[in-house]
């Protein structure tokens, strides 16, 4: 296993705030915020505009958000202006995770406190052809350092095609991997490990930690955090030693998650489509969407279940599959209803009562590949499931309304039985 890349100058307390959507982790970090001392300064980092606005909103700290029009600054420039001004800060995922040295050496200075409402894209295969990488590796224009990370070589080179290769070495945030015979097979670009160890303390909200990414990063750099559970006692919110999610109650979902089956009155079975394992993953779906008639087999039952299964308006129909897919699948009436597959932490699409689920989700397997190769291990299971999971608690289902669920992968479906049977 990995460890130690990087010189850690300080234990800091990373919590894991894991809790099923909707319990209450967002209100309660709200009311952590509002109740904490004056001189506690806060970094809150969410996926969404609406959340930053929401943090604004809801909390009387002056929190200020980056602005890329503040004297011809970009975003990240003016992130480090409030960072040096000790100001309360709030900001996407998408900004945070471009942070620079120059960001970390200011964090350093500062004692913040991080609240990263859910989990980060911490490692990213960088898009190079194989062949691209085995000729900057054969050519010495990079070379692995002796911290593990891609060194580049090539101090002449000033402008070209792989300005962001360079970039990303020069920035510490590239690592290679090679297969058995160390031949180089791919690139990744990684989130500085050592800017968690740069606050006073972390906190991360988010739910099935253990099938997640930053679990498996976190893990790979040898980087210490504890779990804690939300729960709601009266008009408070409080952390509370961990609840595993293999021993929650789940009776109340089982309950209110109508899974599409076939029917006795059915004259075709919507599901048949998606009966064998990899079916609706992204390699399926390449081969599947290339046929005019397999793509309207799948619009088809799609359209079919939200009008005549379900008999719902379009505007209460949420469905999903993966981005280079969507125009070919969208169903009829349900162009502008089209929600991401990796969606998470907005309450945009509370009102939906219809889901429709057309993918199959795998990690990565350069990625898992990668990960196991340093010893660490990735529960691929468990990954689609707690993805699967965030999609579906976009919808009503966060507010304990009942939804009708289309999900004609097999693999996913299953996944998601057992899960409400108490089985994963």
């Amino acid at each position: 296993m990995v460890t130690n890349l990087f010189i850690k100058r300080k234990e800091v307390s990373i919590t894991v705030v894991d809790s099923i959507m909707g319990s209450g982790k967002t209100s309660w970090a709200i009311q952590y915020m509002k109740n904490a001392p004056v001189y506690q300064k806060f970094m809150y980092i969410t996926p969404f505009k609406t959340e930053v606005e929401r943090v604004i909103a809801s909390v009387n700290r002056g929190f200020k958000q980056p602005d890329e029009d503040r004297e011809g600054d970009t975003k990240l420039e003016d992130v480090k202006r409030l960072i040096a001004a000790g100001e309360n800060i709030v900001s996407t995922h998408s900004l945070f995770k471009n942070i620079d040295r120059e960001f970390i050496d200011l964090l350093e200075m500062e004692n913040y406190t991080l609240i990263l409402d859910e989990v980060m894209d911490v490692i990213e295969q960088v898009d190079i052809a194989t062949d691209d990488l085995k000729m900057l590796v054969e050519n010495k224009v990079i070379g692995l350092g002796k911290n593990g990370l891609v060194d580049w070589q090539q101090t002449d080179y000033k402008k070209g095609f792989f300005e962001k290769v360079r970039n990303l070495a020069n920035s510490g945030k590239l690592m290679m991997y090679e297969d058995k015979n160390k031949e180089p097979v791919a690139l990744y670009r990684l989130f500085p490990v050592e800017t968690f160890n740069c606050f006073e303390r972390v906190f991360i909200l988010t739910y099935m930690f253990d099938g997640q990414i930053q679990r498996a990063y976190f893990d790979l750099y040898g980087q210490k955090y504890v779990y804690k559970t939300v729960v709601k006692e009266g008009k408070d919110y409080k952390l509370v030693p961990y609840v595993s999610f293999e021993n929650e109650d789940r009776t109340h979902l089982k309950r209110i998650i109508n899974i599409y089956y076939l029917s006795p009155n059915d004259r075709k079975d919507m599901n048949k489509m998606g009966n064998r394992h990899n079916y609706f993953s992204v390699s399926d779906l390449k081969q599947k969407t290339a046929s005019k008639d397999v793509r309207k087999v799948i619009k088809d039952n799609a359209y079919n279940f939200y009008r005549n299964k379900c008999t719902v308006p379009t505007d209460e129909v949420m469905w999903t599959t993966f981005k280079d897919y969507k125009d070919k699948l969208t169903p009829r009436g349900l162009k502008e209803q089209f929600v991401s597959v990796n969606a998470r932490a907005t309450n945009e699409f509370q009102h939906k009562s219809t889901c429709i689920y057309l993918a199959n989700i795998y990690m990565n397997p350069l990625t898992k590949h990668f990960f196991n190769k340093q010893g660490v291990e990735v529960n691929m299971n468990l990954f689609a499931l707690s993805e699967l999971l965030q999609w579906i608690f976009r919808s009503r289902i966060r507010k304990g309304e009942p939804i009708n669920i289309y999900i004609p992968s097999i693999r996913m479906r299953t996944l998601l039985e057992q899960y409400l049977n108490n089985e994963i």
